[in-house]
C-alpha cells in the first residue's frame, strides 16, 4: 500500500498580541512574495510571505513584516485593495478595515514616509466583511 506524504499546514509567525483576523492576498501585487495582513486588538500588520511549495529555496515559510499600523480598536475585518503594488515606485499598500465601532478605516502607505488613514462613519450595525471592487479598487463594499 502506498503511503501518502504528510505536509505541515500550520506555520507560525511571532505576534505581540492577539490576532483576530487574517487576510491573504487575492490579487497579484507585483512582487515575488504574496501579501498577508492580520489584525489584532489595536493594530494591523501588513507583510509578505512565501511558502516552500512556491519556492524550493524557502524552508517552510518565509515571512517579513512590511508595516505595522495603529488601529486603536480590535480589527474585525480586512480587505486589501487591488491598487496595492510592491513593484511600483514608490510601492503602495492600501487596505480597509472594519471594527465593532461600526466604522471603516482606509489605510494607505508607501512603506516610507506616507502613512495615511481615513475613517468613514455611517453604518448602523456591525460590519462582518469587506471587499474592494476587483479592477480599480476605488470602491469598497461592506456587509
Amino acid at each position: 500500500m502506498k503511503q501518502e506524504s504528510t505536509r505541515n499546514a500550520a506555520y507560525m509567525v511571532d505576534c505581540e498580541d492577539y490576532v483576530h483576523v487574517i487576510k491573504f492576498n487575492p490579487f497579484n501585487s507585483g512582487g515575488a512574495c504574496s501579501l498577508i495582513a492580520y489584525g489584532g486588538n489595536n493594530y494591523v500588520v501588513a507583510g509578505t510571505h512565501r511558502f516552500q511549495e512556491e519556492d524550493a529555496e524557502v524552508e517552510g515559510m518565509l515571512y517579513e513584516t512590511l508595516r505595522t499600523f495603529c488601529h486603536g480598536i480590535s480589527v474585525d475585518a480586512i480587505a486589501r485593495s487591488p491598487e496595492t503594488r510592491l513593484d511600483a515606485l514608490p510601492p503602495q499598500i492600501r487596505f480597509c478595515t472594519a471594527a465593532s465601532d461600526r466604522k471603516l478605516r482606509l489605510f494607505t502607505s508607501d512603506l516610507q514616509d506616507k502613512n495615511e488613514y481615513k475613517t468613514f462613519d455611517g453604518h448602523s450595525d456591525y460590519i462582518n466583511d469587506l471587499v474592494f471592487s476587483p479592477k480599480e479598487g476605488q470602491e469598497v463594499a461592506s456587509e
